[in-house]
């Protein structure tokens, strides 16, 4: 890891786990060998509506 990868993670944060993007009866992202819709996509699907829910940070008002 170089420098700019360490100051881009002190200031940004870690890296999120992305979720991949693939269709049902695919092969599975995680190397199992069963379709992803009976191995990972529930738990992928909890994961993207988790990201999407997540409450969004304002600014506080000046209460005038």
């Amino acid at each position: 890891m170089n420098m700019r990868d360490t100051l881009k993670r002190i200031l940004v944060g870690p890296q999120e786990d992305e979720v991949p993007d693939l269709g049902r009866n695919e092969r599975c992202w995680c190397g199992s060998g069963r379709k992803y819709k009976t191995c990972h996509l529930a738990a992928d699907d909890r994961k993207r509506s988790a990201t999407r829910s997540a409450p969004v940070q304002r600014a506080p008002s000046r209460g005038f």
